[in-house]
């Protein structure tokens, strides 16, 4: 396999909201807690979601002091009362496409449990490996044990989980390195602790610890290398770049520290007067010493921890429980290309080729006539490269096929087949897809994207157009009006942080255009394609794994991207059924005919009925609607409204 670079820095752009600012506890160092006020109020924290929503964050970071609910003015009633605020905001906050990273203090399982759903991540800082600190002394106290309970019971129940230890509130070294310990054991009992802060105490005024120096560089160097020497490597070391001073975070990036954290675009409510420097600041600091910043989600993709209970909870909250399909046919002109994707068994290089053939115009409009006559309402059309299939052929092929059926939507030509088109064209892109939109053209399958990362396209397509490119043509799609799917094939060479800069490069474009119906997640299928030869790789994506991507792809589009697609040619039918499970919402299309996948080894067949894509939708507890290509209602067929057909020309390549 191919090797990649290790050098990724990650960081989340998230939004903190606040419960309380009250705590039962009271810590020496804490200028958090407040010893006024209540709740924050409702119509504070909506107009927060708003504009965490309106800033384009992914996480939002709810917070509170520890165990409120003993305050009796707060009137809390119990744990139970403020657990259900909490999933009351994180409810508000998956309305709104956000991410709840729940960090409220300690927690009975059972709240843990109640919280999952609503959550897909939580934290609670370990802080230290001793009880015998003055910082925890001032009322109410932090113990160990208590804390280690909370991290072991979002093992038990497989939450992601964040915790760390404070440097230079009293402790000896000896209590960081057993906090260390502590975490790697729970760790290794359970799997979910996705990072580990390294957090430098900072004196704050007005604190019972104002006096105390805090921790120093050489001491966050030597816990920076502690950590990681103790933690398995799949934990993350993060550290909170705007608590140290004169770049001491860089330092410790060259330590170990691979995380810095959430950057909170309303700023930092445990350390209000240390702000983060601007992101673009820190990537560039980061790639002064090798390192590329990526933006994350709260939760980690290769963590081993259950995602299915908040992926399928942001569906419902953004769509609902209706699950919706297309009836709709393939129509490929030609499996002749010119093109070299090593993952391809579809193309055939020459017409002369064994298995090449190339349809005219009477046969396309015979498929055609069958799909319409069965209900169709979109085709689909995608084929070859190849000098014949020119600008003008698709310009004329597209008016008569509207003139034909004036209401049949034409979904056709990838982003690399327009590229190829400008190419023969000598035009932009944007001018063929204006002239083709004019001829017929609705919309356009995001497909040709694999992986939008140089390093993977090198390897996999290095003569297909490049991320940029393919960018460019979806942008310039979007710009006239013509919108598009956006896909990923994933599975075969790529890596995490690939899949998740790929969803990164379609998430900015569609924040900028607002082009792209939906997401499709398309498994690599390895039979008959060099490209599973050359690597040795022997089987497709396990069904965990996908499910695990549509599962991340739900919680990284949130509202972005509302329509998650499942391939039932890929998985079969029983597969993307589960899939409505772990945040999928759309079934795909009918197909009635399939080539490409089928020619790489994909074997669930290349028709479902109407009927049976209902059938698996409402087995898995969901309600089917029938949509157009672009989610609305259908309210009419093509076969409804039929002009006699006009003399066809041959064209191209016989049958």
């Amino acid at each position: 396999m191919p090797r990649w670079s290790g050098d990724v820095l990650t960081y989340s752009a998230s939004y903190t909201v606040d419960v309380t600012y009250r705590c039962a506890k009271r810590c020496g160092y804490c200028e958090y807690r407040s010893d006024s006020g209540g709740l924050i109020a409702w119509d504070v924290i909506d107009a927060q979601l708003d504009e965490a929503a309106r800033l384009g964050g992914r996480e939002v970071l709810v917070m509170s002091g520890e165990q409120v609910w003993l305050l009796p003015d707060l009137e809390l009633r119990d744990e139970t009362a403020f657990v259900d605020r909490v999933i009351e905001i994180c409810r508000r906050a998956m309305w709104r496409g956000l991410l709840p990273h729940v960090n409220v203090g300690l927690l009975t399982g059972e709240s843990l449990a109640r919280l999952k759903p609503y959550s897909p991540s939580m934290g609670l800082m370990l802080e230290t490996g001793s009880d015998d600190l003055r910082a925890h002394a001032h009322g109410g106290g932090k113990r160990v044990a208590d804390r280690l309970r909370h991290i072991e019971d979002a093992g038990r129940l497989r939450i992601p989980f964040t915790t760390g230890i404070l440097v230079g509130i009293g402790e000896r070294r000896a209590d960081r390195e057993r906090a260390l310990r502590l975490i790697a054991d729970v760790h290794q009992r359970h799997g979910h602790v996705q990072e580990v802060i390294v957090q430098n105490f900072v004196p704050k005024p007005a604190t019972p610890m104002q006096d105390l120096p805090g921790a120093t560089l050489p001491e966050m160097i030597d816990a920076v290398q502690m950590a990681r020497a103790i933690l398995p490597a799949s934990v993350a070391v993060q550290v909170p770049p705007n608590l140290l001073a004169a770049d001491g975070w860089v330092e410790l990036v060259r330590a170990g520290a691979r995380d810095l954290g959430g950057v909170s675009a309303n700023g930092d409510s445990v350390s209000p007067s240390l702000p983060w420097e601007p992101v673009a600041r820190m990537r560039e600091k980061a790639a002064s010493i090798g390192f590329v910043l990526h933006e994350r989600l709260p939760v980690y993709p290769d963590i081993d921890a259950d995602l299915q209970p908040a992926a399928d909870e942001l569906r419902r909250a953004l769509v609902g429980d209706e699950v919706t399909y297309v009836v709709c046919r393939n129509v490929n002109i030609s499996n002749v290309c010119v093109g070299s994707c090593s993952f391809c068994g579809f193309m055939r290089r020459s017409h002369d080729a064994g298995g090449a053939w190339h349809h005219d115009h009477a046969t396309v409009f015979a498929k055609i006539e069958d799909a319409v006559a069965r209900g169709a309402t979109e085709i689909c059309m995608q084929s070859g490269l190849q000098p014949s299939l020119d600008l003008e052929y698709y310009e004329d092929l597209f008016r008569r096929i509207k003139d034909r059926w004036p209401t049949l939507h034409l979904h056709a030509l990838s982003p690399e087949e327009m590229r190829y088109i400008a190419e023969l064209a000598g035009r932009p892109a944007a001018y063929c897809i204006e002239r083709l939109r004019d001829a017929g053209l609705g919309t356009m399958p995001g497909t040709a994207a694999e992986i939008l990362v140089e390093e993977v396209r090198r390897v996999i397509c290095p003569e297909k157009l490049t991320t940029s490119d393919w960018v460019d043509v979806m942008r310039a799609a979007h710009r006239a009006g013509v919108r598009t799917t956006s896909t990923v094939m994933f599975g075969h060479v790529e890596n995490w942080d690939h899949r998740i800069e790929h969803m990164r490069v379609i998430r900015d474009l569609q924040r900028e255009t607002g082009g792209f119906t939906e997401f499709v997640l398309l498994p690599f299928q390895v039979e008959r394609n060099a490209l599973g030869r050359h690597y040795g790789i022997r089987r497709s994506p396990s069904l965990q794994e996908v499910m695990r991507y549509t599962a991340m792809a739900r919680l990284y589009f949130g509202a972005d991207i509302p329509n998650i697609q499942s391939s039932w040619v890929k998985l079969g039918p029983d597969g993307v059924a589960e899939s409505l499970r772990w945040g999928a919402n759309d079934f795909g299309g009918t197909l009635m005919e399939e080539s490409i996948s089928r020619a790489s080894g994909a074997d669930h067949g290349q028709n479902l009925e109407a009927l049976e894509i209902e059938g698996w939708i409402r087995a898995a507890g969901r309600t089917p609607r029938e949509r157009t290509t672009t989610y609305g209602v259908v309210t009419q067929r093509p076969r409804d409204l039929t002009v006699p057909l006009r003399p066809l020309p041959v064209a191209g390549g016989g049958q």
